[in-house]
């Protein structure tokens, strides 16, 4: 009889390590001399552990010293987040009046939002993360005007039921912005998640999600960087179970309800917001999709 594998980190209550390394890069870059930052995310020191970096020639090095063991992950981790904010500005600019965070993390969007003030931010997330990030801010005496709405994505929980609970507007559009998780959800709660979200989002509303190549996850992949990285998060108790291709992501995308509008990856968004000499490197192993709601049922709720 074949063991069951052990519980990841949030099966076990405990909030997400990545999320917390995420934060740290955006920290670290936060401290680069302004023309050379690729996100300038002022509030991401609010939740880690390790302090930033003192200078900015320190945040450099340290900052080219991950990307020395793990190539393309600033870039993505970093640069997902500026197309992600662009299309929220553009969005906004349209009339659109509410922002999703799915799998949210120390995200600080919300925090940083200059636009109008009647845009409503919605964090999901699981509970573990969520309450380390909620604490983390009342402990710098922040208040996010996000509203936080707790939900595990693998237990079953409806998104559609407490997304409404917590005021959103189902017949309203809204951009969503899912980034930093697919590759964490089995292939069937991915695919199961992407439906509930179709059902859940008017017709014309925005997704924003990422992937990973599915060479990373099986092992195949010939980026060295990526693999290193899949063995840590898997020593981290979060390891990668999905992986897709460009094909397998805007399939997946068609199949709950959404219509690709742009794909971009790694190798594209240095391209466009590195600048004339990038500090990170552009190592070609995940994808970023935008997508929009068509207008076709996705399942049980209608329009």
């Amino acid at each position: 009889m074949t063991a069951a594998p052990p519980p990841t980190r949030l099966q076990s209550g405990q909030s997400s390590e990545t999320a917390h390394l995420t934060a740290r890069a955006r920290a670290a870059d936060a401290v680069v001399e302004p023309a050379r930052r690729l996100l300038g995310d002022t509030h991401a020191h609010l939740f880690v552990t390790v302090p930033p970096p003192a200078t900015a020639e320190e945040a450099l090095g340290r900052l080219r010293s991950l990307d020395r063991a793990h190539g393309g992950f600033l870039a993505e981790i970093l640069l997902r987040q500026r197309y992600f904010e662009d299309l929220i500005a553009l969005a906004v600019d349209a009339g659109v009046r509410q922002v999703v965070l799915l799998g949210a993390g120390y995200d600080t969007t919300a925090l940083r939002h200059t636009g109008p003030g009647t845009v409503r931010f919605f964090e999901v997330d699981h509970p573990a993360t969520q309450t380390a990030k909620l604490a983390a801010l009342a402990a710098a005496d922040l208040v996010s005007p996000a509203v936080p709405v707790p939900l595990d994505l693998t237990a079953g929980a409806s998104l559609r039921a407490e997304l409404t609970a917590h005021g959103f507007d189902v017949h309203t559009p809204c951009v969503v912005g899912w980034l930093g998780v697919t590759f964490f959800l089995p292939p069937e709660a991915c695919r199961a998640t992407l439906a509930e979200l179709a059902d859940t989002v008017a017709p014309g509303s925005l997704l924003l999600f990422d992937y990973m190549d599915e060479a990373v996850v099986d092992g195949t992949s010939p980026w060295e960087g990526a693999l290193r990285m899949a063995r840590q998060v898997r020593e981290l108790g979060e390891p990668y179970v999905n992986g897709l291709t460009a094909d397998t992501a805007a399939t997946t995308a068609r199949d709950a309800g959404f219509e690709p509008v742009e794909h971009l990856r790694v190798t594209d968004l240095v391209r466009r917001y590195g600048g004339t000499d990038p500090y990170c490197s552009d190592d070609d192993f995940m994808g970023l999709v935008a997508a929009r709601r068509t207008g076709r049922e996705a399942s049980g709720h209608g329009e």
